[in-house]
């Protein structure tokens, strides 16, 4: 076991005297807390979980383990196992801690989701395990597909960590407030995860219908006001709420069919627009607006006709070329270069040129360039 006293959790209606001692707190303290956050910063977590903490500059807690670091709340969900339990043991053990009313339904949900994680050896959709289960340690796609689970993981974490307060969506249990760092503060292995692979793998699971945007007529009252802000006198969107799906309801095949799993890459909205159609692009995502346009698309596609095993032309002369035609900076023309890597249908990706020769592409006409030149070139799938 991970942690001491995990025993004792998992099985805490058969240790009830024992896990009072261990839950042993301040009624005062807790009564004003919200969230299983800050439930377990003010309490002595380290003594619930039998686990060594530290307290950081920020005034957060957090649990250390043999190699890191761990938020109190997913070191304590993974310890009690069944969420749909949580709602009577916080009834029980912290009292004086209010519940939402549909907070019982977000529990179910995300108990329901988080049993369905899929692993190497569960029996789930290929498309589930292309998505989120690296297939080897050389799984090249290995760390974007952990990571991207780990998201999932984290955003139903996100949902049940919200305990007291106003269901944020009319269907119960499963409006979720989400940003970037509320992700990263409730992944399982926040390491490696910076600001743009979070947001790049929210987009993606929007993509697939894990989550949505919440709509004006599915907000609450409370919902909505989070949704918006007043900005020197005019209401603005935040778009930071969400409702959190059924993980055998969503399509992830909307992902691998379309997209490469590259979370380094921004899907653009013209790309976005051609998976789910302009209007739900419109409707589901508002803020997104940048990235390669149809235009570009189209003319790249044009481009790329009858290439086969000719290489389209080396990565340097294609972002040059962008960088023309289009009038944008060499930044911006290499992210357009990868927006339509990504993109499937287009069948482009990026090769060394000893990878190239190695796999049978023409080079006739490219001998002179350098061994570690990249091409993009029509793959062989």
């Amino acid at each position: 076991m991970r942690y001491k006293n995990e025993g004792y959790l998992q099985k805490w209606s058969e240790n009830v005297d024992k896990v009072a001692e261990l839950t042993r707190h301040s009624p005062t303290r807790v009564s004003s807390k919200k969230s299983l956050d800050g439930l377990f910063n003010s309490i002595n977590v380290g003594k619930l979980l039998g686990a060594k903490w530290k307290k950081e500059l920020n005034g957060k807690k957090y649990i250390l383990t043999s190699n890191s670091k761990s938020n109190p709340t997913v070191a304590f969900i993974e310890c009690l196992g069944s969420l749909t339990q949580l709602p009577v043991f916080l009834k029980m053990f912290y009292p004086e801690m209010l519940q939402r009313n549909d907070y019982r339904e977000a529990c179910r949900i995300v108990d329901k989701n988080l049993k369905q994680l899929p692993t190497k050896r569960s029996k789930c959709p290929d498309e589930v395990k292309d998505l989120f289960v690296p297939m080897s340690k050389s799984d090249s796609l290995r760390d974007d597909k952990k990571l991207l689970l780990d998201c999932w993981r984290a955003i139903n974490y996100a949902t049940v960590n919200q305990v007291a307060g106003s269901p944020l969506v009319k269907g119960a249990g499963r409006g979720v407030y989400l940003t970037c760092d509320v992700v990263k503060s409730m992944l399982k292995y926040p390491q490696n995860a910076t600001p743009a692979k979070i947001y790049n793998g929210l987009l993606l699971l929007r993509v697939g219908g894990f989550i949505q945007l919440a709509q004006d007529d599915e907000l609450t009252p409370a919902g909505l006001k989070l949704q918006t802000i007043d900005k020197n006198g005019v209401t603005v969107r935040k778009n930071n709420v969400f409702i959190l799906n059924d993980f055998d309801q969503a399509d992830p095949k909307l992902i691998t069919d379309n997209l490469r799993l590259v979370l380094t890459t921004r899907v653009s909205k013209a790309i976005i627009e051609k998976i789910l159609g302009s209007e739900n692009t419109k409707k589901f995502f508002p803020l997104v607006n940048s990235g390669v346009d149809e235009v570009t698309i189209g003319r790249f596609q044009q481009a790329i006709k009858g290439k086969d095993l000719i290489p389209i032309s080396t990565l340097s002369d294609a972002v040059n070329n962008l960088e023309s035609v289009l009038g944008i900076s060499a930044q911006l023309a290499r992210l357009y270069i990868n927006q339509l890597c990504q993109y499937k249908p287009l069948h482009v990706v990026k090769l060394r040129k000893t990878d190239a020769v190695a796999q049978g592409y023409d080079l006739t006409g490219l001998k002179d360039i350098h061994s570690s030149e990249k091409l993009l070139v029509i793959a062989k799938e």
